[in-house]
């Protein structure tokens, strides 16, 4: 790839460049098919390298002989989005297979479609557009808005049929012939999927969001089934990888850095827990966790996180009074959460982070009066910060709770502030997700495909697809109190 001559250009080739210089590759792969594949994770880089997918996706499609795979990442000050692979410019690429995980990164996909000049409704593309192939965690329970944008839906986990269909294209055939062959016999949508195969981390880097870590997915799905969470309900039966394979990996990657991220659902629920903390205590090794249920923690699993240099104790609540948790089906008990505070001051952890829901249409003030009331039993524990991530309930389709309205934005507005100066009274900090980001999320996570064709010709038209959003947020809430 000759450098660009551009100032502009020049300063995205070398930010992209530096990404690439910092990453350590625990297997070699090659690149070298005639079917070039832009894997496009539409978020920022520190969020696409911590997602196992992108790691996944990037290894399987280069293993097949036919495909050379590179990996883009999005940039709202990018012009040339040159590849972090070798800095090939995206649009010299006949397939973009976009990963979308987040609802908000739905809107960097449209922004980069409008960049080149791609149709946003997949049915105005010609011969000279990029087949645009989408899959990720927002296909496992609504498809209406991506099935218009898309050429491909890739509904569920990567499939063998999908990799075979990949694995046979030419690089001579037309735009016609590819989206024939990945879509199959059903149309334009690939069938559902639930994998056994789970992910592992093909590259090291600082600048991930879990650190210079070997990431190794060790469960997949859950069973826990929290009335608000697409994951219980959406991604299939819960499964696990196997303990030997988990050392296995461990091993393999031990000679690059003996730090590794776990990454499941809830780790806790790992059946082989106990004989994995056993191995990684022997070996002296280091871990982060992706997530953990405060009614299963044990003493040697936060001493080993601790060790690890986690400064930072973090549990999930939830809901602040037993009504609220019992109604969001988190089978938490108060009891339970004394428990895990108590067990991580014994550790010694001076700073601790929980997780609380807020705002639900059927929540009180005595409910939030109780996520004060454990802020303030932090502090009386002997935690020296304490930091409360307060996030607005967010109605989700195929969840129990889907069907709810989101609360108004005003009212959410209220309780914000409301809450902020009442944990700030008790020497507590709250970190507040943004209202206006989540209805949004609300918005696309709700979206038919009637609302998805107004939504993609409202921003065709050149206006703000955010007024749009909380437009259609309201007209949700709407219908659904009625």
């Amino acid at each position: 790839m000759r450098r660009p001559r551009a100032p502009r250009a020049w300063k995205e080739f070398e930010k992209v460049s530096f990404y690439k210089k910092s990453e350590v590759f625990v297997n070699q792969i090659e690149l070298q098919g005639d079917v070039k594949v832009a894997l496009i994770y539409p978020n920022d880089y520190r969020v696409a390298s911590a997602n196992l997918s992108f790691h996944d996706l990037f290894e399987r499609f280069n293993a097949l002989g036919n495909v050379r795979c590179e990996r883009f990442f999005y940039d709202r000050s990018f012009e040339k989005f040159y590849s972090i692979d070798s800095r090939t410019p995206l649009d010299e690429f006949r397939i973009w297979a976009i990963s979308i995980h987040f609802e908000l990164d739905i809107l960097n996909v449209l922004e980069l479609l409008r960049r080149f000049k791609v149709p946003l409704f997949s049915e105005e593309r010609l011969g000279h557009h990029p087949v645009i192939v989408i899959g990720g965690a927002l296909t496992y329970f609504n498809t209406a808005l991506l099935e218009l944008i898309a050429d491909v839906v890739h509904i569920g986990d990567l499939s063998e049929s999908f990799l075979s269909a990949l694995g046979s294209l030419k690089s001579y055939i037309d735009r016609k012939e590819i989206i024939a062959a990945l879509s199959g016999q059903k149309g334009r949508t690939c069938d559902s999927c639930f994998e056994e195969r789970l992910a592992s981390g093909v590259f090291i880097t600082p600048h991930s969001v879990f650190g210079d870590r070997f990431l190794i997915e060790i469960g997949r799905s859950c069973f826990r089934k929290c009335r608000f969470c697409v994951v219980g309900y959406c991604f299939g039966p819960a499964r696990f990888r196997g303990l030997d394979e988990v050392m296995k990996l461990m091993e393999t990657a031990s000679h690059l850095t003996n730090k590794f991220g776990l990454i499941a659902a809830t780790v806790t629920d790992y059946p082989y827990l106990e004989e994995l903390l056993n191995f990684i205590e022997k070996r002296d090794y280091q871990v982060s966790v992706s997530s953990l249920r405060l009614d299963a923690l044990n003493e040697k699993l936060l001493t080993i996180l601790r060790k690890s240099g986690q400064e930072q104790f973090t549990i999930a609540p939830e809901g602040g009074s037993q009504r609220l948790r019992n109604l969001y089906g988190k089978g938490i008990s108060g009891e339970q959460i004394l428990s895990a505070l108590k067990l991580g001051r014994m550790v010694g952890f001076r700073h601790v982070k929980l997780y609380y829901i807020y705002g639900a249409v059927f929540e009180s003030e005595e409910d939030r009066r109780e996520i004060v009331e454990t802020a303030k039993l932090c502090r009386e524990l002997g935690y020296s910060k304490v930091t409360l991530s307060l996030n607005p309930l967010i109605p989700k389709p195929g969840t129990p709770l889907g069907a709810l309205p989101m609360q108004d934005r005003r009212i959410l507005r209220g309780l914000e502030r409301n809450l902020a100066l009442a944990l700030r009274s008790v020497g507590a900090k709250a970190d507040f997700e943004s209202i206006k980001e989540s209805v949004i999320q609300f918005s696309l996570a709700n979206m038919d495909r009637n609302g998805g064709r107004e939504f993609l010709l409202w921003i065709n038209n050149n206006k703000k697809g955010r007024e749009f959003l909380y437009k259609y947020a309201e007209r949700i809430n709407l219908q659904r109190k009625e």
